[in-house]
């Protein structure tokens, strides 16, 4: 059986680029496409349901929008891995949410059913520059076709790296920004798990892992290899609560069973160069994660800034999500901390979620009003 989720978290994941569609997204990146497909959507007050493939950065990208009414703000989640898309989850675990917004489900470049139409070639190359200048043509087209609406950006994971790197270039575009299990370095977080790991497996006698954990030593590591993931599943599963086995039932089985084989090489392929291992020479060169140095260079935000952080979350530990917040300057900042949630969404962490949109909502429409008035 092909299951997403334990991939969801399997390890952060990556991004990619032909030459080509990057220089196709500079000329394309102010979104004036003409995306005939959204062009109608928005009637005045009425639900959207559309499901589609949209242009962005020169190639067609899979976008699936939901809401009661298209001039609702928007949230725009940008999903983990990478390569680990929400949207054939998202109906499950964000119900109800459509009543107050209009929810976004992007599969980003070299994900899900973006891969299915423009797999990577070999040459093509995935970068954190070219998958936020993505993520900002969309929000460009989003904001043209739906009124205007606010934008809400929600990063998890992967997704939260992407997130601040969108929001650090163009924050005019957004309301507010939502980081979950927020990833600040892409090489002190992978440190700091370790280390987590290690007081964790000795408190708990667990000789096996400890002689995992001792032989393969503190990262980083010269080639990827997945002990620290399974080892902080293992850990999660006893120490978070696990998330209601409906969310995990795609809503189009068929579909994930068809494509396994080629949803499975976008995330081989997103985490290699997620991690920068080149296949054919045995070497770790330079991959997406040593763009992710945000304590350096992503401490001011020109927006409202959220963090929701479980406690149990031995990918993106706590301490250093803390840390993180701790130095960021911003008009609003807020960290909530979500007792019985690891990496991986469950319900602690979506009822997290949801109090902080609903918080960010009823901001929106105060501003609205005072407005008007």
């Amino acid at each position: 059986g092909f299951m997403l989720l334990p991939t969801l978290t399997r390890y952060l994941h990556p991004f990619y680029l032909v030459l080509l569609a990057f220089l196709l997204s500079i000329s394309n990146a102010n979104g004036t496409t003409s995306n005939k497909a959204l062009s109608d959507l928005c009637k005045k007050q009425q639900p959207v349901d559309f499901a589609g493939y949209v242009e962005i950065g020169g190639i067609p990208q899979w976008l699936q929008i939901r809401g009661n009414n298209c001039q609702y703000p928007i949230i725009l989640f940008l999903h983990g891995g990478p390569a680990n898309p929400i949207r054939p989850y998202a109906d499950a675990i964000f119900k109800g949410w459509e009543q107050q917004f209009t929810l976004v489900q992007w599969d980003q470049r070299a994900s899900g059913k973006t891969w299915l139409k423009t797999p990577a070639t070999a040459n093509s190359q995935l970068t954190l520059a070219q998958m936020a200048a993505d993520g900002l043509a969309l929000t460009r087209i989003l904001k043209t076709n739906f009124a205007n609406a606010p934008v809400i950006l929600s990063g998890s994971s992967w997704g939260s790296a992407l997130g601040v790197a969108m929001v650090q270039r163009e924050p005019q575009l957004f309301a507010a920004y939502v980081g979950s299990a927020q990833l600040v370095s892409g090489t002190e977080n992978t440190k700091a798990t370790y280390q987590q790991l290690l007081t964790l497996v000795t408190a708990a006698n667990d000789a096996e892992n400890l002689a995992l954990l001792r032989k393969l030593g503190a990262p980083p590591y010269a080639k990827p290899n997945g002990i620290l993931r399974r080892i902080t599943r293992q850990y999660e599963a006893t120490l978070a609560e696990a998330a209601p086995a409906h969310w995990w039932q795609p809503a189009n089985p068929a579909e994930m069973e068809a494509n396994a084989e080629a949803f499975e090489a976008a995330e081989e392929y997103s985490f290699l160069q997620y991690t920068g291992f080149d296949v054919n020479t045995g070497k770790t060169g330079h991959g997406m994660m040593h763009d992710i140095e945000f304590m350096q260079n992503a401490t001011e935000f020109k927006l409202p800034v959220y963090f929701i952080q479980g406690e149990a979350d031995l990918v993106t530990v706590p301490a250093l999500t803390q840390a993180y917040v701790d130095k960021i300057k911003a008009p609003h900042k807020q960290l909530m901390m979500v007792k019985a949630a690891g990496h991986n969404p469950n319900a602690p962490m979506i009822i997290a979620q949801w109090q902080i949109m609903l918080q960010i909502r009823a901001k929106l429409s105060h501003h609205e009003s005072s407005i008007q008035q």
